[in-house]
């Protein structure tokens, strides 16, 4: 089967925080269509995200260079490896490709430093340029990606639903930490976002993590994935963008889609539906940007995030809450993941908007049991029944959080820390 992929595209646009302190963009975003020795067309598609913290205060030199590192490396590899070979393309996406991008990242970097009055008075430390780095190739007869950090990969079927490919492993580093190209051990941090697939969606959206922190849920995140896919004018995703980050987190955002348009994946498959999302019967979207499909904002979006219009909803067979603690705590191991994400809605509690979110069960079960778990609240009596792991989870997410943070900025502002130790 022979998959006719258009050349993708790619857009980053600065955070409203970084904007307002005058700090630079430190996202990247890049697309190419590069051939193999057969002439067989590759679609490559890149996003890295520059941690922003005071100690990578040249991480958005970083993310530039690891995008033109990764264009390097793939195009290298062709040279040698036919697109047809899916399983070679396996391994390379694991091992050799990896190597290849770290490798020529930090020797970018060397020759950048070298050109800066720092250095020649203190060595160069990797970290300076610290950033993640997610891509996506698209073949003939396959698609892979991989990469280190926590960028998001979206899957988007025939009929607009959304499917999360890859996310970044949880972590145990806490809510403000992700893997890093400038970790010692980066390449080997790459095989864990490694895949390739053979049945093509409609559309692939990669996306650096600004534009999902700015989603009230999961749910809303796919949703918007899907309503992105369908902008054909790079002006008008650029707008969309701006919308998500002044509207949303506050953090840079970036995105890179690439569209199949075989006639295999036009007829594709029903991909799965998101774990309990409703799908009410289809209404057209109030255009809110240039022909981005965004429906018109509810509540507070400030720090809650991105909020959906939605048609009237029949009600739900069980308790909204109850069908959410019955999701969370059916998969214990993702439960820090899910709720790090969840960090503006925790801080809006500790603003004094806790009332408001615990009353959108229906729309936002996981924010209101967020409410509702506080344990000054007074939101308490309709908590359900909680599993432990969800129970501990809870208590530690509003442990590790003092009633200061709510005077702060987007989480985003602050800029994002390496997981581990980076490279001396």
């Amino acid at each position: 089967m022979i998959n006719a992929w258009q050349r993708p595209r790619a857009c980053s646009v600065i955070g409203a925080a970084h904007r307002r302190r005058g700090l630079p963009c430190q996202d990247a975003a890049a697309a190419w269509s590069l051939r193999d020795a057969d002439g067989q067309t590759l679609q490559l598609m890149v996003v890295a995200d520059g941690h922003g913290h005071r100690r990578h205060w040249l991480s958005q030199i970083g993310s530039a260079l690891a995008c033109e590192q990764s264009q390097l490396a793939v195009a290298a590899a062709l040279a040698h490896q036919p697109l047809h070979a899916g399983q070679a393309w396996q391994s390379l996406l694991q091992n050799e490709l990896p190597a290849a991008i770290v490798n020529g990242w930090l020797a970018a970097i060397a020759t950048d430093w070298q050109g800066r009055p720092e250095a020649g008075t203190q060595p160069l430390s990797p970290a300076t340029y610290g950033c993640t780095l997610g891509l996506v190739l698209m073949a003939p007869n396959w698609w892979g990606h991989t990469g280190i950090g926590d960028w998001d990969l979206v899957a988007i079927a025939a009929d607009g639903r959304g499917r999360l490919v890859s996310e970044e492993p949880p972590s145990n580093a806490g809510a403000e930490a992700t893997a890093s190209l400038c970790l010692h051990n980066a390449p080997a941090l790459f095989r864990l976002r490694a895949g390739i697939e053979h049945l093509p969606p409609r559309a692939l959206v990669l996306s650096t993590d600004g534009v999902r922190k700015s989603c009230a849920s999961d749910g809303d995140f796919l949703q918007l994935c899907g309503e992105l896919s369908a902008i054909t004018e790079r002006h008008q995703l650029a707008d969309g963008l701006e919308q998500i980050t002044s509207q949303g987190s506050g953090d840079d955002v970036s995105v890179a889609i690439g569209i199949c348009s075989s006639p295999k994946a036009a007829e594709g498959p029903e991909l799965p539906l998101p774990p309990l999302q409703i799908h009410p019967p289809h209404r057209p979207w109030q255009p809110l940007v240039l022909g981005l499909g965004i429906a018109a904002l509810t509540g507070t979006i400030g720090l809650l995030g991105w909020s959906w219009w939605r048609p009237p909803q029949r009600p739900l067979a069980v308790n909204p809450l109850q069908r959410e603690v019955q999701r969370q705590c059916a998969a214990p191991r993702s439960i820090r993941a899910t709720l790090n994400q969840r960090r503006p809605q925790f801080e809006q509690v500790l603003a004094g908007g806790g009332a408001a979110l615990a009353a959108a069960e229906a729309r936002d079960p996981l924010g209101a049991l967020i409410a509702r778990s506080h344990p000054r609240a007074g939101n308490a009596s309709g908590l359900p029944t909680l599993c432990e792991p969800l129970r501990a989870e809870l208590n530690r997410q509003w442990h590790q959080r003092r009633p200061a943070a709510s005077s702060r900025g987007p989480a985003a502002a602050k800029g994002k820390m390496p997981a581990s130790s980076p490279r001396p």
